[in-house]
């Protein structure tokens, strides 16, 4: 299939399934479902604690294991499988968390004994299912709306994640805390690539700032190079397409890419 066939085909099945792909673009659904991840309850005690959204729970790794639809092939469960790490990991990530929900609810148990914290998070906070949703299937007009809409929020954004940094940094003073961004969605043969990717990128940017601000002991993980080459309407994508229900999140693939860049910075 050529680049332009892919393309015209990844259009028509997002505009055809886009009620069902908006409702799940970076784990946005409706209800937030409470936290329990596969190595164990939020208030258990940690070593290694994963925290975040969808993308920390491993949406689209396949095989889901609870409400939050945590994935054992996650990136977070690569990582808890290392020797180092498996006897006391807890998996937190969960399906629509936004920054607030894992400041409330994703810290019990974590302690002086926690060594290693992973967090993904930001994009629900900027509502970006709404985003992916009218780039895809709606106007350019209707898209760079989209955009701006969410941009609005990056302030916010910065803001609440610095307080949830600190936070974690009250509740863990001895961890090392990785704080991942997302990759680029669309491949840039697709038409809507230059917008939504954009948008991507200015949360990535935030994320990173607000890593840096936090000082020692915070390390920002960029996984947009890994990621290049493996878009959706790519040759061989790590990301999944539309009309599946975990679109717009990485396959296994991706998220051993996601492992794989994090263990450059913990070892």
């Amino acid at each position: 299939m050529t680049t332009l066939s892919r393309t015209r085909r990844l259009t028509t099945l997002a505009g055809a399934s886009i009620l069902v792909a908006s409702a799940t673009v970076f784990g946005a659904l409706p209800a937030y479902a409470a936290p329990g991840g596969a190595a164990g309850p939020a208030s258990e005690k940690a070593s290694y604690a994963a925290l975040g959204d969808s993308y920390a729970a491993g949406v689209g790794g396949g095989d889901p294991l609870d409400a939050c639809l945590t994935s054992p092939n996650g990136y977070a469960a690569d990582l808890a499988d290392d020797p180092s790490r498996s006897s006391h990991a807890s998996l937190r990530g969960c399906v629509g968390a936004t920054v607030d929900v894992v400041t409330a609810t994703q810290l019990g148990g974590l302690d002086l004994r926690t060594k290693l914290v992973t967090l993904t998070v930001g994009a629900n906070d900027l509502g970006l299912e709404a985003v992916t949703a009218a780039c895809l299937a709606g106007t350019i007009e209707q898209c760079l709306a989209a955009v701006q809409a969410a941009q609005a929020n990056l302030g916010p954004l910065g803001a609440d994640l610095g307080a949830a940094l600190a936070a974690i940094r009250a509740t863990a003073p001895k961890a090392t805390v990785v704080v991942t961004g997302y990759p680029l969605l669309l491949d840039p043969a697709i038409p809507q690539a230059p917008i939504v990717n954009g948008g991507i990128a200015a949360l990535n940017q935030v994320i990173a700032s607000a890593v840096a601000a936090a000082g020692d002991g915070f390390v920002y993980v960029d996984v947009v190079p890994a990621f290049l080459g493996h878009g959706i309407g790519s040759a061989d994508p790590w990301l999944i397409a539309p009309p599946a229900l975990t679109a717009f999140h990485p396959n296994a693939a991706g998220y051993a890419a996601y492992a794989t860049a994090i263990r450059t910075v913990i070892g």
